[in-house]
């Protein structure tokens, strides 16, 4: 077993923290999980082949974790009976030349080159050194895209600080030169960053994953999250965990989310 130090405990520790008890604002701090079309390939990526051959049909999601003003998304892991899955029908979409592994590591300068724009990636937030990911209906500062006419108004993009990511325990060469990957999948791994992320705007959305697929979308998520007093609380999609203290109080300290999965 992969043992993962973050923030101060170990992977392994996620299960044997102290006990904090949610408020009931905490209970609700994930409010949902979005998952946005940001782009529907045309004719011309499809012929365009340089870094990779985008299939037709494909559509490019972006899945934001939408969190209560003040919260902070520390990371999105997979362990033990709380599995994480990302996968298609078909394959998702990486461009091998210029693409990354996540989206903070893409050259703002390869935007508009190729198809570099709708490579698949996670991320906390970043969708360059320079931009952090924002929802369409929320991008108030014009586009950088000049490729491609459906972002030609607004690009999703937002020029700001931008939260690193880093990985431990997931092999994320999935999201870089995979041949045909359809399901990135682990039991012992995670994405976060050191300080902790919060959305971009004051409604509080954090990108965390991009995904080109001419399939049918499916994942299954869990996050840890910080109250706004720095105390961790973690959503599942399932197998919610009751932990019993010496004195037989049962604290939840596992909080179920329906939104945490999705099959399209």
């Amino acid at each position: 077993m992969i043992l993962i130090v973050l923030f101060g405990f170990s992977f392994e520790q996620l299960k044997s923290q102290s006990i904090y008890k949610p408020t009931k604002e905490d209970r609700k701090a994930l409010e949902n999980v979005i998952v946005e079309k940001y782009y529907i390939a045309t004719d011309d990526d499809v012929n365009d082949s340089i870094g990779g051959k985008l299939a037709k049909g494909s559509i490019t999601y972006r899945i934001y974790i939408d969190l209560k003003s003040g919260y902070k998304l520390e990371m999105v892991y997979g362990y033990g009976d709380h599995p994480l899955n990302i996968e298609t029908t078909t394959c998702f979409f990486n461009d091998t030349i210029r693409g990354e592994s996540t989206g903070d590591n893409i050259n703002k300068g390869n935007f508009n080159v190729h198809n570099v724009l709708l490579d698949s990636w996670v991320t906390m937030g970043g969708v360059s050194k320079f931009y952090n990911g924002v929802l369409l209906t929320e991008d108030t500062d014009s586009s950088i895209i000049k490729k491609r006419s459906q972002l030609s108004k607004v690009d999703g993009l937002i020029y700001q600080d931008i939260y690193g990511t880093i990985f431990f325990g997931n092999d994320l060469r999935f999201f870089l030169d995979s041949i045909k990957p359809k399901k990135f999948y682990t039991e012992n791994g995670l994405w976060a960053n050191y300080k902790y992320a919060e959305g971009p705007t004051e409604s509080n959305r954090i990108l965390v994953a991009q995904l080109t697929t001419n399939g049918k979308l499916s994942f299954e998520l869990n996050i840890q999250v910080a109250t706004p007093t720095g105390e961790p609380i973690k959503f599942v999609a399932r197998n919610m965990e009751n932990l019993i203290k010496e004195n037989k109080n049962s604290e939840i300290v596992e909080i179920f989310s329906k939104y945490l999965t999705y099959n399209q």
